[in-house]
Order: structure tokens, then C-alpha cells, then sequence
């Protein structure tokens, strides 16, 4: 294709997309294999036939990406970030103290890295490791393995652009007891720059690993996270998979989750939402076998002027199957909480267990909620049931605890915390819980 031609095809699409078209051409093929490539190639292709999604589009009618694409946004290699051990502190998680993964502002640091005593078969390890060993083709068959995301611009905006993130390879039979620790710490300080982190999870059969993907800023100022993340589980194994997103309230984060859940396994994830001034978080899990359990839990927190918007869909591909989805919001302010939950269940997917509940707590009369569990059932013998509620905290119960003694704001908090509660205590990891646990008092308290 001609200079002239591309030109043309970049000026037809919004300026957002263009620009990123432009730094995805513009980025290094050395070292990499061909179906990373083509891969390259086959999403800038796609993103000169694509737009930014806007209210006229059904699954964005409710939030204005206007404040995101209007931007002016640099890649991340113009925006350097090195931080120290004392300014990771926080974020440390002891549990996963031998096997933490850094990545500032996209880049990963192997300095404040640690892998270590991880099982013979368990690999941990960054796209750009395996590409200097050239051994990116051990993953080959778990990339880009969804045509869910066929024409979503943000997922095809980081297969254009991404350069590094983390890979989780455990062999069939292998059980890492430690939990797995990547965390992404972004300065917002270092200009309006888009990071494109790819994640990337998958197991043999009848193993199992827990994995926590946390972002964070150390210094708060404008950035984009564009987050993808692929999970394939195979039969018979089980991956817990915790995300923690706080990013810095000026910040953007969207984020597409692919899973693919094999016979007999288990996958369980637990996303929680608390920073970001906007953040939209996408999960599709596809059940590719009988007797699949799949839990797909969130909690979102905001106020101020955030939002926080959740799509997800759990798509039963075979018979029997059980899904559990429990999202919870809970919006202050003039902040707003969006939630789209859709469970498909195909023809011949029988004996089928769904159950999903969107609940979302008001603490002021000028939040904002929007709601829409969605239903798509071809088959006749299953149990499938949603539903939503939207309410504020009840002043029976805040007087209950006042009466006994219990400060208003403090007993607005303690109910606060055990809304939220429900969600947090599933996260297995105990220091990363009551970090969790303590951030929402301090919230509802301030």
C-alpha cells in the first residue's frame, strides 16, 4: 500500500483511531514471530473500516467517550517511568512475594520483578522475555482466538499496538500454590500517553494457579490503560483470577477479557473497580465443554464524577454447565455505575444453572445507575434467573446502629462495607482483601 493510500484510509476514520493507526504502522516487527505479525496487520486493517463507538450504539449509550478520544494521546514508549521499591510498596501483596511482576507505564521492570520457587511445568513470564528467547510460539494457539471482538475498536486498537504484558503458562497436572502478582503502576505525571498491556493466561489439563492483576498510579495525572486480557482454561483445571483496578481518577482504563473454559474446569474471577475517571471493564467467557463452573463476580466503587461501566457475557456453548454472576455498584456523588450483563444458552446446551444479580447502593441522590441483565435462551431444560436492584442504605438500619451507640458516618460505612463484602470475601488472598476491605471504609468514612 502506497504512502498516498494510507494517508487516505487514516483521515477517513476519527482522529483517535487514525492516530493510533499511525503509531501501530509505526512499531517494530524485529524479533517477532509471523503470526504476531499478521496479527499486527490483520487489526490495523480492521481499524481503518472502524469508528468510535458513540450513544447511537447500543452497547455504549449510556457513558460519552467524548473526553477519551478527543485526546491527544502519545504512546508509551514518549512517556519513561522508573520507579522505586518504596514507591511499589503498597501494592505488595506477601502471599505472591516470590513471584511479582513489574510493569511502569507499560514497560516491564525486571529490577523490582521477582520469579521464583514456581513448580517444574509453571512458567511465569512477559511477552518481551519470550520474544528475546524466541519463544513467543508457546502461546501462538491462545492469541486472538475470539471473533467475539471481531469489530471492537478498543481490542483491535491493542492488537495494533501492543507490546509486552504478562504469560502464565502451567502444564497439565501442575498446581502453583502461591498466587501470581502483576502489577501495572503508571506516573500520570509523564504526559497523556496509552499503554496497550496484553495478558496473557493459559493451562494444561487438571491444573490449577491463581493469578492477581492489579493497576495503580503512583503519581495521579491522564493516561489509557487499553487493557487485553486471554484466559484459556483447559479440562479439568481451575484458575481463580483476581483484577484490582485504581487507576488514577483522571485516568481512563477499558479492558476486553477473553476466557475460554474447557470441560470439567473451574474459573473463577473477581474484577474490582475503584478508580479510573472512566473505566470500562468487558468479559466474554465461552463454555467449550460439558460441566464447566464459571463464577464472574465485580464490585464497582466510585464517586465524584467517575464512571465505572461493566459489560459481560457468559455464552453456554455445551450442556451442562453451571454460571454465577454477582456485580455490585456502589456510586457517591455525582458519579455513575453502568452494568450489561448478557448468558446465552445455545440449542443443544441443556442442564444448564445460570444465575445473575446486578446490585447497586445509592449513597447520594445525584449518582446515576443503569442497569440491563439480559436473557438469550434457545434451549428448554435449564435454570436460568437475573434480575437487578437499585436502592440507598436504609435509615431503619443506620438508626438501629446509631442507637447503640455507633456514630452516623461510621454506621453509613460499616453498612457501606458490608454491601461490599459479599464480593471481597471470595478474593482468596487475605492481604490483598483486607487492603480492599480497609479502602472502602476509608472511602465512605472521608
Amino acid at each position: 500500500m502506497s504512502t498516498a493510500e494510507e494517508t487516505r484510509e487514516t483521515m477517513a476514520r476519527h482522529p483517535f483511531v487514525a492516530r493510533f493507526i499511525d503509531q501501530g504502522r509505526a512499531r517494530r516487527t524485529s524479533g517477532q514471530p509471523q503470526w504476531w505479525a499478521d496479527l499486527r496487520t490483520g487489526a490495523l486493517q480492521k481499524l481503518v473500516g472502524l469508528d468510535v463507538p458513540g450513544r447511537k450504539d447500543e452497547e455504549w449509550r449510556f457513558i460519552n467517550l467524548s473526553s477519551l478520544v478527543e485526546r491527544d494521546w502519545s504512546p508509551q514508549e514518549d512517556a519513561t517511568f522508573e520507579p522505586t521499591a518504596d514507591q511499589l510498596e503498597e501494592w505488595r501483596v506477601p502471599e505472591a512475594s516470590s513471584t511479582t511482576l513489574v510493569f511502569a507505564n507499560g514497560r516491564y521492570i525486571p529490577e523490582l520483578s521477582t520469579v521464583a520457587d514456581l513448580p517444574e511445568g509453571a512458567r511465569v513470564t512477559t511477552w518481551s522475555e519470550l520474544r528475546d528467547a524466541g519463544e513467543l510460539d508457546v502461546i501462538a494457539d491462545y492469541v486472538d482466538i475470539a471473533d467475539y471482538w471481531e469489530d471492537d475498536v478498543f481490542y483491535n486498537l491493542n492488537s495494533a499496538n501492543f507490546e509486552d504484558g504478562l504469560v502464565v503458562v502451567v502444564d497439565r497436572n501442575v498446581v502453583v500454590e502461591q498466587p501470581i502478582h502483576v502489577l501495572h503502576v503508571a506516573d500520570g505525571t509523564a504526559g497523556d500517553y496509552a499503554a496497550h498491556p496484553r495478558n496473557v493466561i493459559v493451562t494444561g489439563e487438571s491444573a490449577e494457579v491463581t493469578v492477581i492483576e492489579e493497576y495503580a498510579t503512583a503519581e495521579d495525572g491522564v493516561y489509557f490503560h487499553n487493557v487485553v486480557d486471554e484466559v484459556t482454561v483447559a479440562p479439568n483445571s481451575k484458575v481463580r483470577h483476581v483484577k484490582v483496578q485504581q487507576d488514577s481518577t483522571d485516568a481512563f482504563h477499558v479492558a476486553r477479557n477473553q476466557i475460554t473454559i474447557g470441560a470439567d474446569a473451574n474459573y473463577e474471577s473477581t474484577a474490582v473497580n475503584i478508580g479510573a475517571g472512566l473505566s470500562r471493564n468487558d468479559s466474554y467467557a465461552l463454555f467449550d465443554g460439558r460441566n464447566i463452573e464459571c463464577t464472574l463476580d465485580g464490585l464497582g466503587f466510585v464517586s465524584g464524577s467517575q464512571v465505572t461501566d461493566t459489560h459481560t457475557a457468559l455464552d453456554h456453548d455445551y450442556p451442562d454447565a453451571n454460571s454465577y454472576q454477582l456485580q455490585k455498584n456502589i456510586v457517591d456523588d455525582r458519579a455513575h455505575a453502568v452494568f450489561n450483563g448478557k448468558i446465552f444458552v445455545q440449542q443443544d446446551s441443556q442442564r444448564i444453572d445460570s444465575n445473575q444479580l446486578n446490585q447497586n447502593l445509592l449513597l447520594s441522590k445525584r449518582g446515576r445507575v443503569d442497569t440491563k441483565p439480559q436473557l438469550e435462551i434457545f434451549a428448554d431444560d435449564v435454570v436460568c434467573s437475573h434480575g437487578a436492584t437499585v436502592g440507598q442504605l436504609e435509615e431503619s438500619h443506620l438508626f438501629y446502629l446509631m442507637a447503640r451507640g455507633v456514630e452516623r458516618d461510621r454506621a453509613k460505612a460499616l453498612l457501606t462495607y458490608a454491601f461490599a463484602a459479599e464480593v471481597l470475601e471470595d478474593i482468596v488472598v487475605d492481604t490483598l482483601r483486607e487492603r480492599l476491605e480497609a479502602h472502602i471504609m476509608e472511602q465512605t468514612t472521608s
